[in-house]
């Protein structure tokens, strides 16, 4: 009996004390995570540690024992100060919060649970999909209907991102399936100063700092939160959304090879600690336009980031159905971004899967013509929506 828990990216807007620390232990969970995903200098990064720490609750939430113990650890609640017992309670607000959300921008979240006819959910698990994440539940048959349970679900991955992310499973999943639990983001945000088109032209990008290509680069002359850090050799600009909410941060680092180092050195505290550092001043900004997709499977990085015994070797998923012979075997994510004049636009799909075991211009210049790191934040709550490293155009 294979389990499957699938989420798209979702972010969540907190507003106690609780919620401020799930917010910190996502954000901690990003940080830790962006050096350990693959890169080079042909490839570049995009994914949602919002997404992921959503997804992970999820599984949280029917963990038991040394299981929920290593996930409460390096899922970073105990880092935040987040006990154990206030974890889904502190999701749940969060989620209420984000419902009720007047923001301009365009964010959608929605989750689900895909659930094999033949599995019997605990009422109080049912309960905690509902009550703490506003997942509603399909039934669907991943025995007899493999390829039909692969379609309701990445039909709901199309509608809720927008058609952005048109699939997450290209073929029926294993017949020992018995659950996917789906969340979904779709962010779609205008810049609050847009980039004119007809300023638009083909400038230089170093790819992986090195070679030099020619690429669609924006360019204006707009009010921003902006610095220079000599001391940690990256300069910082923030671009807000319209109304203010949401906000893309990027770092440049001031060496054309040096994003490499910078992301390793980065923590949650470090980036506060810039974003605290921030002036606003007028500042000509060279952005290149970019669209791009990635793909993960994180199993391996979560493991090297201590959380092995959900993975198996004892795994504790008897708080799902009350079977204790689950286990998670892989969490995948699946995230696009579009940056361009009139804002940005992005999509991300995780899924945590398991089973048995078994020119001149004065005044200051951004110009971003090397790899550099971006973020995509809620300005009201410091949640990291977002994490991307551009590489290579």
């Amino acid at each position: 009996m294979k389990v499957i828990t699938a989420f798209l990216s979702v972010f969540v807007l907190c507003s106690a004390e609780d919620d401020d620390k799930l917010t910190v232990a996502s954000n901690d969970l990003g940080m830790r995570m962006l050096p350990l995903l693959p890169s080079s200098p042909g490839e570049n990064i995009f994914f949602s540690p919002y997404s992921l720490s959503i997804a992970m609750g999820m599984a949280y939430a029917g963990a038991g024992g040394e299981t929920r113990q290593e996930l409460h650890e390096n899922l970073g609640y105990s880092r935040a100060g987040l006990p154990e017992a206030e974890v889904l309670d502190a999701y749940a607000r969060q989620t209420q919060r984000h419902l009720s959300d007047p923001s301009n921008t365009t964010v959608d979240v929605a989750n689900t649970a895909a659930i094999h006819l033949g599995l019997p959910l605990l009422d109080e698990y049912e309960t905690i999909l509902r009550n703490s994440f506003n997942a509603d539940l399909q039934k669907v048959d991943f025995v007899e209907n493999g390829q039909g349970a692969v379609d309701v679900i990445n039909s709901w991955v199309k509608d809720k991102t927008h058609n952005k992310i048109e699939s997450l499973f290209s073929e029926p999943l294993d017949p020992l399936t018995r659950f996917v639990l789906l969340n979904a983001m779709y962010f779609k945000g205008t810049w609050k100063t847009e980039f004119q088109k007809r300023r638009t032209e083909q400038r230089s990008f170093f790819n992986g700092g090195v070679t030099q290509a020619q690429v669609d680069t924006m360019i204006g002359k707009i009010r921003i939160r902006h610095n220079s850090f000599n001391d940690v050799g990256v300069d910082v600009a923030e671009l807000p959304y319209r109304g203010g909410d949401y906000s893309m941060v990027i770092l440049l680092p001031q060496e054309k090879t040096g994003v490499e180092a910078l992301k390793t050195n980065l923590t949650a505290g470090l980036f506060k600690t810039l974003l605290d550092r921030l002036v606003q001043r007028q500042v000509t900004v060279f952005l290149p336009k970019f669209k791009f997709e990635s793909k993960y499977s994180l199993k391996e990085i979560l493991q090297n980031m201590g959380i092995r015994r959900i993975f198996g070797g004892g795994a504790d998923l008897s708080g799902i159905s009350g079977d204790t012979s689950l286990e998670v075997y892989d969490v995948v994510q699946k995230a696009v971004v579009e940056v361009n004049e009139e804002g940005t636009e992005a999509a991300v799909v995780s899924a945590v899967i398991g089973g048995l075991r078994s020119g001149s211009f004065d005044g200051f210049e951004f110009r971003v013509d090397h790899p550099f790191l971006f973020f995509i934040r809620d300005t009201r709550t410091n949640a990291i929506l977002f994490v991307g490293q551009v590489n290579h155009l």
